[in-house]
């Protein structure tokens, strides 16, 4: 799944991977790098933000891995199974984007 919302000079993105036995294997990854070559060349974008709730470690993991920089906390804004969970807000410039894919 992935759905990307535009807003004048940036983009709001959400991206899944839905079968268990798909995660893990770097499409998560690849699928961002993609994605953020697309947002930052070819529609001129200036930053990409995110939301992910915190108990979901691979997604954080692979948003930190290219890029993404933690830029806040909304508490207690996600209730599963009864429990409550931060959403956390991540973005990536484009600036930071291209400095950390210099050839």
């Amino acid at each position: 799944m992935l759905f990307v919302q535009l807003q004048g000079v940036s983009s709001f993105l959400a991206i899944g991977i839905g079968e268990a036995k798909n995660r893990n294997k770097g499409y998560g990854t690849d699928a961002l790098k993609v994605i953020l070559h697309y947002a930052f060349h070819e529609l001129n974008l200036n930053r990409v933000s995110l939301d992910v709730i915190e108990y979901n470690a691979w997604a954080i993991h692979a948003y930190e891995k290219v890029g993404f920089q933690h830029e806040g906390r909304m508490r207690d804004a996600v209730l599963r199974d009864g429990k409550s969970y931060d959403r956390l807000i991540m973005g990536i410039l484009r600036s930071e984007w291209e400095e950390l894919n210099r050839k």
